[in-house]
């Protein structure tokens, strides 16, 4: 557990929880009364639906054509194959994680059995690494071989939002959205001080984003946001009705 506290954003505690889920709590404010509440719901919404992260895109798997396919050395059928690589979550060792420009890179896998496949069989690229090396990615028979390409790819949900994937060959498409939080809650609590109000905001990652960072980044996109609609109506000359 650790503390941090600034003028407005207090860090509480942070903790690593089951299945290297991140998990941590912070104070904001204070508000004026009312105020907290709309400030929460925007934050909520952001975190959970707009922050960038690594995904395995897209997987070309030797000798499999469709997601229909299947591979004689492989208990797992294919789209069981691609459900696990979709929850096989990536982190980087990258300082400033989310705000890189269109980053994209192939992993390798080459097994062979007997065994479990998991996370820790894969060839990353340099500072990306699995947040979890026990992840399951399929179950290889005696003397059964099993070689993959991983399309990893860092998506932006603001940029990727009316995009489409394409594959080529072989390839099959994996995840194509960036979510790696899962949980977002607050409460509104008052304070010691007549009319104020600040909210406890609690965020569970994946692993694969610090929450911290991903509400530094939200923090960041409103007050962006915010500055915008500020320089706009400065720019006014008709008065609205």
């Amino acid at each position: 557990m650790s503390q941090d506290t600034t003028n407005f954003v207090s860090y509480i505690e942070t903790r690593i929880q089951s299945n290297n889920t991140l998990y941590s709590r912070f104070h904001i404010g204070n508000f004026s009364t009312g105020q907290a509440l709309t400030i929460a719901n925007t934050l909520r919404r952001i975190l959970l639906s707009q922050i960038p992260s690594f995904v395995i895109s897209k997987v070309e798997i030797e000798g499999v054509r469709h997601e229909f396919d299947s591979i004689l050395d492989i208990k797992e059928n294919i789209l069981d194959v691609i459900l696990n690589l979709k929850n096989l979550y990536i982190y980087s060792n990258q300082k400033d994680i989310l705000h890189i420009q269109n980053q994209e890179s192939i992993a390798s896998i080459n097994f062979l059995g007997p065994g479990t496949i998991t996370a820790n069989d894969i060839q990353f690229p340099d500072g990306l690494f699995p947040v979890s090396l026990n992840s399951p990615i399929a179950t290889c028979s005696d003397n059964g071989h099993f070689s993959a390409r991983l399309f990893i790819k860092y998506i932006d949900p603001a940029i990727q939002m009316n995009q489409f994937e394409s594959t080529q060959g072989n390839q099959l498409l994996v995840n194509t959205s960036s979510q790696p939080i899962l949980q977002v809650n607050y409460t509104i609590q008052k304070t010691n001080l007549s009319g104020s109000e600040y909210i406890s905001l609690e965020i569970w990652s994946n692993g694969s984003v610090d929450p911290k960072l991903a509400l530094q980044y939200t923090l960041e996109n409103c007050t962006r946001s915010f500055f915008t609609f500020t320089t706009l109506a400065r720019k006014l000359t008709t008065p609205i009705i």
